[in-house]
């Protein structure tokens, strides 16, 4: 046998295997990119839905604050009761 074409096999073998190689550490990277990226977007929207949630809450509490303040005091000692029940909503 000629020893150039054991020496050409050789390196074909080293470098399909190479290829492969560099192939499979390409596709694992994007894989892993692809995982990144969903999470990403999925604590994006939490963040959207969280934010939303806050946003709620504080027009919530600014809404009965200013049905407290739009009742008048009757007696300066205690409250009244539809202050007593708003307080009781939150």
């Amino acid at each position: 046998m000629n020893p150039y074409i054991i020496i050409g096999a050789l390196l074909l073998a080293l470098g399909a295997g190479g290829a492969g190689y560099v192939k499979g550490q390409r596709d694992n990277e994007a894989r892993h990119v692809a995982a990144a990226l969903v999470q990403a977007e999925a604590d994006a929207e939490a963040a959207r839905q969280l934010a939303a949630a806050e946003q709620e809450a504080r027009l919530l509490a600014r809404e009965l604050e200013d049905r407290a303040y739009a009742d008048p005091v009757a007696v300066p000692q205690c409250l009244s009761v539809d202050r007593v029940r708003r307080l009781n909503l939150r």
